[in-house]
């Protein structure tokens, strides 16, 4: 198959759109998704600290946050694979999975990586600095020790989950369903690009606004520059889980090592 006759097209989802088959409410309700359902147990989390007896329930519950991403993931796998097959197609689709344009993808993943050097790190850092002031890490909020039989599991399972639901929830199946409606390719980039960056904030929410915006808005260049990489060329999509997946690998060796003791931000 080539990507041209990918079923995951929005020019070929529009009249599943038109006819209703595919509902907006459902395109909407996908994109909020993970930010609901994460902050959802992060208050769930809170609740029950505090009826055990913290003074800070939020804020504690908060260093679970890898487990309540990992939880999203699997919802959201789930439920890409359950809807695509409602949808007439299989998971891969959403993914765009194309053994047949490799070459090309490859150049264009190399762009990706170009950006994603300048893009993932460099706005955050500086967000920081402009909110927090020099030399403090938000960093010291965000990786908080937990107990080490709670880490280990999240090794692999944080990572792969991450890689197979994150992009593809965002890029693989809202984006081309809300451009199937009708909508502008900037605008469809804006709006997703905010939600994937928004969405932080909702997994590792703290009573403290300076950190909360840092969460919120350091990662949105990246999510934009992701958007607009993978609409012109959606068979890079794969190349992109992977690498997310790599990325976000190194979250729980720091969760270990803060735990440990052995590592201070």
């Amino acid at each position: 198959m080539t990507e041209e006759t990918s079923p995951n097209l929005p020019e070929l989802l529009q009249a599943k759109i038109e006819s209703k088959s595919i509902p907006l409410p459902r395109v909407w309700a996908m994109l909020a998704l993970r930010s609901v359902l994460s902050f959802i147990l992060l208050l769930l989390t809170a609740l029950l600290l505090s009826r055990l007896g913290s003074q800070s329930a939020i804020d504690d519950a908060s260093a679970w946050w890898l487990w309540f991403v990992t939880v999203t993931n699997i919802v959201c796998i789930l439920l890409l694979a359950f809807l695509a097959k409602r949808e007439g197609m299989r998971l891969r689709d959403l993914y765009y999975v194309n053994g047949n344009s490799w070459k090309r993808d490859l150049a264009w993943f190399a762009l990706a990586l170009a950006g994603t050097a300048v893009f993932a790190m460099l706005p955050g850092n500086l967000l920081a600095t402009l909110l927090l002031g020099k030399g403090v890490s938000p960093n010291s909020l965000l990786i908080r020790p937990l107990p080490l039989a709670a880490i280990f599991p999240l090794f692999l399972l944080m990572p792969v989950t991450q890689g197979l639901a994150e992009l593809p929830i965002y890029w693989g199946y809202v984006a081309p369903r809300l451009r199937a409606a009708g909508m502008k390719k900037w605008f469809v980039i804006c709006v997703i690009g905010l939600a994937l960056s928004l969405q932080h904030l909702f997994f590792s929410f703290q009573l403290n606004w300076q950190y909360d915006l840092w969460l919120a808005l350091k990662f949105l260049p990246f999510a934009l520059w992701t958007g607009f990489i993978i609409e012109r060329r959606p068979s890079v999509l794969p190349y992109m889980m992977v690498l997310h997946l790599l990325m976000d690998s190194s979250l729980p060796v720091l969760t270990l090592l803060v735990s440990q003791g052995t590592l201070t931000f």
